[in-house]
């Protein structure tokens, strides 16, 4: 356990990634939001988050969408064995609250370690209005188990479901009820995760742990870069680019593709990327690089599950779309990161220092501002365009 001034006694899990994105460990009285899509890993994450806190300290785990046996079945082919790991199958808000107060005096304990709650959308009250998962039930529930944690100054660790757009199920006020929010994701045709800090009343925000789904759980993967690399190609439209998440750089792979359309209206289609930053950069090659892009359907994504927003990704996209229009590959041995402007000029970005040092760790020769102001001159060394 690590010693946090003003905080109290962290619990350290001995999950790395885990830890690092709470702000090395969980703050006790905490609320905790887990949000993912179904089958991303949330309760084999949590599953091994309850077997090392239970080594320590008695940790309920409370689920309403899967039974006991389900549960067992699961901890059995994960390995999971830990003396004081209690499960409580139900959704009966009251019910589940009776049972975490009594379980310390029954079980001749001093307090809980931690709780567990899989899923929020399937608690329930009699106090609050509604079926299972509507806004005012999910908004009592989540109010209920925060006062609990706070009382007790035990953790609770709530699951939540998410929308197509990866927004947190239900009304957005449950982000400001909890202490933490934290996002699960990853592509489920990869094995790779991650998981997101988006609140953080303790910590940093933005920060990110990396991990690899086996046949065993999830396993840490302490150089998220190397694994990134290794899935890389150099077939024409595909970048490397060095982000940065909170404090951590991470190398990344923006893929484009584009294919002649005989439709009006071509197709734009992102996934893991802001889709009008795209559009925007688009119409800055289309002008400035003078690369015929009205007449092509363009599909740009981020490689395994990341999603990339800011504002560096720009000159990766604008690279790998040139490449895969001109259908030239780009050296294997080049990153970029950049901030494109609407008239063509590429522009420094946050943490720069940091991304270069990280690249250069890899073995890669970055691209900036710093080495070609305009999209323009870039494109035109690259490809001779």
């Amino acid at each position: 356990m690590n010693n946090n001034s003003g905080m109290g006694r962290r619990l350290t899990t001995g999950i790395g990634e885990f830890d690092r994105v709470l702000g090395e460990g969980i703050v006790p009285g905490s609320a905790v939001l887990l949000s993912g899509p179904p089958g991303i890993g949330k309760s084999t994450l949590l599953l091994q988050v309850a077997e090392k806190i239970g080594k320590k300290s008695p940790v309920v785990y409370v689920s309403g969408e899967e039974s006991e046996e389900q549960i067992a079945g699961r901890a059995e082919r994960l390995g999971i064995k830990a003396d004081n790991l209690y499960f409580l199958a139900q959704t009966d808000l009251e019910l589940i609250l009776s049972e975490l107060a009594d379980l310390p005096a029954q079980a001749g304990m001093s307090k809980l370690g931690l709780v567990v709650v899989d899923s929020l959308q399937t608690t329930t009250s009699e106090n609050a209005t509604g079926s299972s998962g509507s806004p005012s039930q999910l908004k009592y529930a989540a109010a209920q188990l925060t006062n609990f944690a706070k009382a007790q100054n035990v953790p609770v660790v709530m699951t939540g479901h998410v929308t197509k757009t990866f927004a947190i199920g239900g009304p957005k006020f449950l982000e400001h009820i909890v202490d933490v929010v934290l996002a699960f994701e990853g592509d489920k045709f990869s094995s790779l995760r991650v998981l997101r800090s988006q609140k953080n009343r303790f910590g940093a925000t933005s920060e990110v742990g990396i991990f690899e789904m086996g046949k065993k759980g999830l396993a840490e993967v302490s150089d998220p870069s190397a694994a990134f690399l290794k899935h890389h190609s150099s077939s024409p439209g595909s970048a490397l680019m060095v982000a940065l998440e909170g404090t951590r750089p991470l190398l990344l792979e923006i893929q484009a593709l584009t294919s002649s359309t005989s439709y009006a209206y071509p197709k734009r289609t992102t996934q893991g990327i802001a889709s009008k930053r795209a559009l925007l950069i688009l119409a800055v090659l289309d002008k400035y690089a003078r690369l015929s892009l009205s007449r092509s359907d363009i599909f740009v994504k981020s490689s395994l599950g990341m999603r990339v927003f800011e504002p560096a990704a720009d000159l990766a996209i604008a690279v790998a779309v040139a490449s895969a229009r001109l259908k030239k590959p780009i050296p294997p041995k080049l990153c970029f990161f950049g901030e494109v402007g609407l008239n063509g000029q590429i522009k420094s970005v946050n943490g720069e220092e940091e991304r270069r040092k990280h690249a250069k760790k890899l073995g890669l020769e970055v691209v900036g501002a710093d080495e070609y102001p305009t999209v323009t001159e870039l494109l035109s060394s690259l490809f001779n365009a």
